[in-house]
């Protein structure tokens, strides 16, 4: 049964099927984000954080024009400083998140958008995407999550290139540079992203979890410290029901059947 939630007047659209969350951006054609659903998204994200059904996120933008053009920038002007602060953080909120997330990216991934494609952990894009952060064109920054992610993801070398000119960036160009894992076909598209999160609720949550942990801890330690954790990640997994049917299951020649403890 698919059970379907709205968000912020409509702004976001939650649809929950077979353990897959989808997230849709809900005011095309460019998907502009509101501060209220900046907001609204912080309890989205904490709403399907608790879900024990959900296991994989999926975000996307309604219609084929664009995942997101970014925020609606005229609010800014109406807003205080202290809110600016608040509601950045809700993007960050999803590279937080214990479940692995997908980003479907089509058409303009610009601003607030970028910043939530990057905060998701694998990104499928389509041959007309853009995505960039052009906010230096309005005489601002980056300010909820990019600016810091795509200067670690490309070193400050390439990064200056990119945020100070607010350049967008092309799908082959975003492959090569790694914004982006996987370019497809329009569509073909939602059925790669579904087989992808269906790839992921096959997996272990609890080893998924511990390795998004993991990753997020190692990505800014020493190399000795990074193999400190890695090491103890494996060695509390150990412990656990899903390493043994994972190791049974291979033994057995069949498909494991994990359940999270």
């Amino acid at each position: 049964m698919v059970i379907e939630r709205v968000y912020a007047g409509g702004g976001w659209v939650v649809r929950i099927d077979g353990g897959i969350a989808e997230v849709i951006i809900n005011r095309p054609p460019l998907n502009l984000i509101t501060i209220e659903m900046r907001k609204e998204l912080g309890r989205i994200i904490e709403e399907l954080e608790r879900d024990g059904d959900v296991r994989v996120v999926i975000f996307r933008g309604s219609g084929d024009k664009a995942f997101s053009a970014g925020g609606d920038v005229m609010e800014f002007l109406s807003t205080e400083p202290k809110e600016l602060i608040d509601w950045g953080r809700t993007i960050e909120m999803i590279e937080d998140m214990e479940k692995p997330t997908i980003a479907l990216l089509r058409g303009y991934v610009l601003g607030a958008g970028a910043e939530i494609a990057l905060a998701c952990d694998i990104r499928v894009g389509t041959p007309d995407v853009e995505i960039g952060l052009p906010e230096i064109r309005l005489g601002m920054v980056p300010a909820s999550g990019g600016l810091t992610k795509l200067v670690k993801a490309l070193g400050p070398l390439r990064a200056r290139y990119y945020l100070l000119l607010g350049r967008r960036i092309k799908a082959d160009e975003a492959l090569q540079l790694g914004l982006i894992h996987e370019l497809v076909s329009p569509e073909r598209a939602q059925e790669r992203v579904l087989e992808i999160a269906k790839d992921l609720l096959s997996l272990s949550p609890l080893a998924l979890k511990a390795l998004k942990q993991a990753i997020k801890l190692i990505q800014d330690a020493p190399t000795e410290a990074g193999y400190d954790i890695e090491r103890k990640t494996f060695a509390l997994l150990r412990y656990s029901q899903d390493f043994r049917e994972g190791i049974m299951a291979f033994k057995e020649k069949r498909q494991p059947r994990f359940q999270g403890s």
